[in-house]
């Protein structure tokens, strides 16, 4: 069977015309008028099977003429004045060939009338009308070509050079567009290497773009975004974002040398870096033989802001001065202490006792030694104690170093108490005594209940020559095996 033949079977399937009027059917009222257009718009089209003369299908006049299409193409040819019908269980819509021929006329008149003027201003809504123009067109070459014997022979042959100019200018356009926003300063904004102005919108064709934001006190910002086709791209960048990094140095002394990337710089002011790379800058600052040493990031926002603080020979001489006031002589602890019981496995009970300690300490350099009373009370619970201490303490690093916090000398100390004591606690749920008495028939608990055997961690805060502030934490390993902390005074005589 030749296409010919096959073409004329499908057509009669879904549409059939007579002299005076064209018909297309199908099962419902949409599907009968699609059919009808595409009736109409199949007897131009499908001629690209025929050789170039006059011939007719169904009784209806064709003038072939040579389309690239395929004779099952769909239109969107819209038609008016149509008349509905219903035959054998379908739905029929049937349109009188002169009123078609008017709507022919009125569609390639009003398609004569379009320009490039007549476009909107608009890009998006520009290819939109371009869009809506190109159909009107392509509806237009059928409808003439349908009705060539009624039209002057060149009307189709300007619709086609109608076509090409839109179809050109519909190239030149995009649907699609990039839209930027900068906040805070900035010298220039470029999308693929463009000069552009911020917050406008720029018709771009989809695809991989870029966009670079220039500023001299900024990180460079270049970044690459992608336009899907009628998807906008629109993005916020904010220059705070990207400030350069920044070194301020600050010193207590003003002849201290600081030096960037072993250049040397002015102490207190502030250094923008040109440069965001990732990598890392040195810096030192020096004064006498004391050295403080630093990396400054390059990256966006990175910023160093120091003060650093030196001391003169006469100040280091004074800190030794004060840590040697602690290798030798005597000294007197007075402390107080904080004895949480009830947090005590067993002892969730009793209560909480306050201590005073006082311990009269002999020192020689690294040792320190000497006999210590403590007393604790609470509403019933007391606490008796006689120990003697014997531990280690460190005044300083080396002959001319002390060990100091900023311009605090401290003095860490180690120190183990033994002795004895006794502690008569109260429960305050039973009201009565844990009973610690010595009985002949429990002489294995004689040391559990009576020996003080205990550890202390402190630190000695030198104010000067006669007088310290101490803190310590404390552990018992006897009796109940409790831990104390506090804090007190170191006097010497």
């Amino acid at each position: 069977m030749t296409k010919k033949a096959l073409l004329m079977l499908a057509l009669s399937t879904v549409a059939y015309s007579s002299e005076n009027n064209y018909t297309g059917c199908g099962l419902n009222e949409p599907e009968a008028r699609l059919n009808l257009a595409n009736n109409i718009s199949t007897k131009i089209e499908s001629t690209s099977f025929l050789e170039k003369s006059s011939n007719s299908i169904m009784g209806i006049d064709l003038f072939s003429k040579n389309f690239i299409k395929s004779s099952k193409q769909s239109t969107n040819l819209k038609l008016k004045n149509l008349k509905i019908t219903t035959k054998d269980n379908q739905v029929c819509a049937s349109i009188e060939k002169d009123k078609l021929y008017e709507i022919s006329k009125q569609l390639i008149s009003k398609v004569s009338n379009y320009t490039k003027s007549s476009l909107p201003e608009y890009e998006k809504d520009k290819v939109i009308k371009i869009g809506s123009i190109l159909t009107d067109i392509k509806n237009a070459i059928v409808l003439a070509d349908l009705f060539h014997d009624k039209f002057p022979s060149s009307t189709v042959e300007e619709l086609e050079d109608k076509e090409k100019l839109f179809v050109n200018l519909r190239d030149q356009y995009n649907s699609q567009y990039a839209k930027l926003t900068v906040v805070g300063k900035y010298d220039k904004l470029l999308i693929d290497n463009k000069l552009v102005d911020q917050n406008k919108e720029y018709f771009l064709k989809s695809g991989l773009h870029k966009y670079e934001v220039v500023s001299s006190k900024h990180c460079p910002i270049q970044k690459e975004f992608t336009l899907d086709t009628n998807q906008d791209f629109e993005a916020v960048v904010n220059m705070n974002d990207y400030n350069l990094p920044y070194i301020i140095i600050n010193s207590n002394k003003e002849d201290a040398n600081f030096k960037l990337n072993k250049e040397s710089k002015t102490l207190g002011k502030k250094y923008s870096i040109k440069n965001c790379d990732n990598s890392e800058l040195p810096y030192s600052v020096t004064y006498h033989d004391q050295i403080e040493n630093g990396i400054l990031e390059l990256s966006a926002n990175s910023a160093v802001e120091e003060d650093f603080t030196f001391y003169s020979q006469s100040e280091l001489n004074k800190f030794i001065k004060l840590a040697k006031s602690y290798d030798e002589g005597t000294r007197v602890e007075i402390k107080y202490g904080y004895l949480p019981i009830s947090l005590l496995e067993g002892y969730e009970d009793y209560e909480d006792i306050h201590t005073v300690q006082l311990n009269w300490i002999n020192a020689y350099k690294a040792l320190k030694y000497g006999y210590g009373l403590e007393y604790g009370q609470a509403d019933m619970s007391k606490v008796y104690e006689i120990y003697y201490n014997l531990g280690f303490q460190l005044t300083k690093i080396s002959d001319d170093t002390a060990l100091r916090i900023g311009s605090v000398v401290i003095v860490p100390s180690l120190t183990a108490q033994v002795g004895f004591g006794k502690h008569e606690l109260y429960n305050t749920v039973n009201e009565t005594f844990k009973s610690d008495k010595f009985n002949d028939d429990e002489e294995e608990k004689f040391a559990d209940d009576y020996v003080v055997l205990k550890g202390t961690f402190g630190i000695d805060f030198v104010l000067n020559e006669n007088i310290g502030l101490n803190i310590y934490f404390q552990k018992q390993f006897t009796m109940e095996q409790s831990y104390m902390f506090g804090t007190g005074v170191s006097l010497s005589f």
